[in-house]
This record gives structure tokens, sequence and C-alpha cells, in this order.
């Protein structure tokens, strides 16, 4: 059997769904800030706590990529839907700091297991030609959740204790997990050719790429960017609290529904301009969105913000990304993207564990929320340098 032509045949489709659901597992964790409150743990150690999760991304993503075949990735996957069903079960478990910082990184682990797997299998049921098509549901299916679960989980779920709620969560895994039965059918029966696997850096290594200036500066500012975008994630909620105003779930409500229609109707224009332009126009709008915030006085400006965040976002992450290949060599590509995605997972270990660090210190919302404004303006004249970059 030869790999389909349609978009939407059976393993592109699930697959979606399993992407849909991997990501409503994490999206479960934006008020986990405040579940740590409620545990016999120093506070210096919350934003640690939140941020590790990223650090097994860290240091696995780039082991797990370079094993993964179409042969093995759908037992990754369902090892990491395993993994994640009794991580999940555990939170209710666990109460002091060691087991919990295990717990996080073997969450963490399941994450990217399943993620670097999922995304190996896409390649496989995804038509080259419909890639671009392909990629813009994908990135819709990651959002969603964030879209829904916060207003969720603030609006309907409010007197469910956390502890139950990440155990119901592990449920979420089962739908998945079933739909990878058929789906090994379907693989049995593909011809698969020779791998290619053996691309990336053979040509080259790695200091010769980080010794362009701008792929350097590319991934500094990305970094710089997910670090304000965890912290405002998972920490919105105690910002708002401190405030005495505004609705953390029906913000991401919004926001991130402005940032997939952001997507939807600006996508085909971000390949006929300057990307470095409207990427730092675009950080700028997220830099507006956070300050916004930091002086909101009203549910009025509070919601405004976001709107502008998430038009801000919406556009800076595909410009940012889309750059990257712009710049890069093209021995360097594949290597590229797996860094713009260490980058984001350095910034969500960096962000939160740091911001945490500053609410445990007493600094209130203000001035947090001013450095990140700070690191987004940053980012910005970062890639303003990059204006007119080309191959």
């Amino acid at each position: 059997m030869e790999a389909p032509r349609s978009l939407f045949n059976f393993g592109f489709v699930t697959l979606n769904i399993l992407v849909l659901f991997a990501f409503s597992n994490l999206a479960v964790f934006f008020s986990f800030y405040d579940f740590l409150n409620q545990l016999p743990i120093p506070p210096q150690w919350h934003g640690l706590l939140i941020g590790v999760f990223a650090v097994s991304a860290l240091i696995l993503r780039p082991i797990i990529s370079a094993r993964l075949t179409s042969f093995n990735a759908l037992w990754a996957v369902a090892l990491g839907l395993g993994l994640t069903v009794v991580a999940l079960l555990l939170y209710a478990h666990v109460e002091s700091l060691l087991p919990l910082l295990l717990l996080r990184l073997l969450h963490g682990a399941a994450y990217v297991i399943v993620m670097s797997a999922s995304v190996t299998l896409l390649m496989v049921f995804m038509p080259p030609e419909k890639s671009g098509q392909g990629f813009g549901i994908i990135t819709i299916m990651t959002l969603l959740p964030y879209a829904v679960v916060p207003y969720f989980l603030e609006n309907v779920l409010a007197a469910v204790p956390q502890a139950s709620i990440y155990t119901y969560t592990a449920l979420l895994m089962v739908p998945p997990a079933f739909l990878l039965i058929p789906l090994s059918k379907i693989m049995r029966s593909m011809d698969f050719g020779p791998s290619e696997a053996a691309t990336g850096t053979a040509s080259g290594n790695m200091w010769d790429n980080l010794r362009q200036p701008k792929v350097l500066m590319l991934l500094i500012a990305n970094g710089l960017v997910f670090s304000v975008f965890s912290s405002m994630f998972f920490f919105l909620k105690t910002f708002t609290t401190m405030y005495g105003l505004g609705d953390p779930g029906f913000f991401f409500m919004v926001a991130t529904g402005v940032m997939i229609v952001t997507r939807i109707v600006f996508g085909p224009l971000f390949d006929r301009f300057d990307k470095a332009v409207l990427a730092a126009g675009s950080l700028l709008l997220f830099a507006l969105g956070v300050f916004m915030i930091s002086v909101m006085e009203s549910l009025v400006v509070f919601y405004a913000a976001a709107v502008v965040y998430g038009v801000g976002v919406g556009s800076a992450t595909p410009l940012m990304n889309g750059l990257m290949f712009s710049i890069s060599q093209p021995r360097f590509r594949g290597l590229n993207t797996n860094l713009m995605l260490e980058m984001i997972d350095a910034g969500f270990f960096v962000g939160p564990a740091l911001c945490g660090l500053a609410l445990a210190g007493g600094l209130g919302p203000a001035p947090i929320l001013g450095v990140g404004v700070a690191l987004l303006i940053l980012s910005a004249a970062l890639m303003a340098l990059l204006k007119n970059s080309k191959l």
C-alpha cells in the first residue's frame, strides 16, 4: 500500500486527534501554581516544579528524534500514552518536593515521546504537496485545548479539586490509545522506502551553524519569547487574583481564538512581506498585550489585552519559524527546526522557574510583567536587525 495522497486520510485524522488530546493534557496545568500552593512545599520551589517538565524535553528530544522511524514510532506513541496515564494518576498521591520533581520529569518525558513519535508518523500520512495545509491544521489542534480547557476548568469545574482533575485527565488518553489499533494495521500494509534518517548535520557541525549570527539571534529571541509566553500561561491566574479582577480562562479562550483566526486569515500574507519586519511588529503587539495587563484597571482593558496578545503571539511564532527556514543553509534546516523547539523547551523551563522565584521573593505582577515587556522588546529589536535577511 502506498502513502496516502489525500490529506484527510485515516492516519492524518487519527494523529491530529492524538495531538489534540496530548495538548489537552498540558492545558489542564494552567493553574498548577495554585495547586502547588496547597502542598507543603516552600514557594521558592514552585516555579522550578512547573518548569522542570520542559527539562525532559530538552534532554530527550534530540535523543528520541534521532532514533524514531516509521517502524517504531507507533510503539513509542503507545509507550508515551501509557507513561502519561501513570503520571496523571500520581499527581493526587504526591505531596513532597523530590517525588513531585521526579513526577514532573516523568510527565515531561511521556509528553515528548508522544509528540516526537506523532510528528514522525505525521510525515508518513501527510502528502508533501499538501504540507502547508497539513501543518496549518496541526497548529490549530495544538491551540484548541488552550482555548477551551482553561475556561472550562475555571467556569465549569471550579469546585473540583485540581488533583482530581489531573486524575480524570488520564481518561483523555484512552481514545487515542484505541485508535492506535486500526492505525497499526494500516502501517503494516504500507510500503516504506529506504530510511532517510541520515540527514541533518552530516555535511557540517553544530558549531558551523551557530557561528552564523543571524541563526544565533533568532534562537535567542525564540527562547526569550517563550520564557514570557510560558510565564503568562502558568501565572496569569495568580496575577489576576493579585489584581482582583479578570477571568484567566476567558482570557485564554479569547486570545487563543484570535491566534487561530490570525493564522487562518493572515497566514497567506506571511510569505509576501519581510518576515523579520512582520515578526518584530508582532512581538511589539505581544509586548503591548502584556503591558496592558500590567497596568489594567478594568475588565475592558484586560479583555482588550487578550485580543492584542492573541494577534501578537498568533503571528510572531509562525513568522519566526519561517524566518529561520529562510536564513538557514539547506544542510542545517532540519537542525535549526529542532533547535527552535529546544529553545521553546528552554523558555518553558526558565520562564516559570524565574517567575516563581520572583513571586516567592515578594515581587508583584507589575514588575514581573514589566520584565516580560522588556524581553519582548529586546526580541523585537533582534528581529528588526534581521531585516532583509536571506540565505
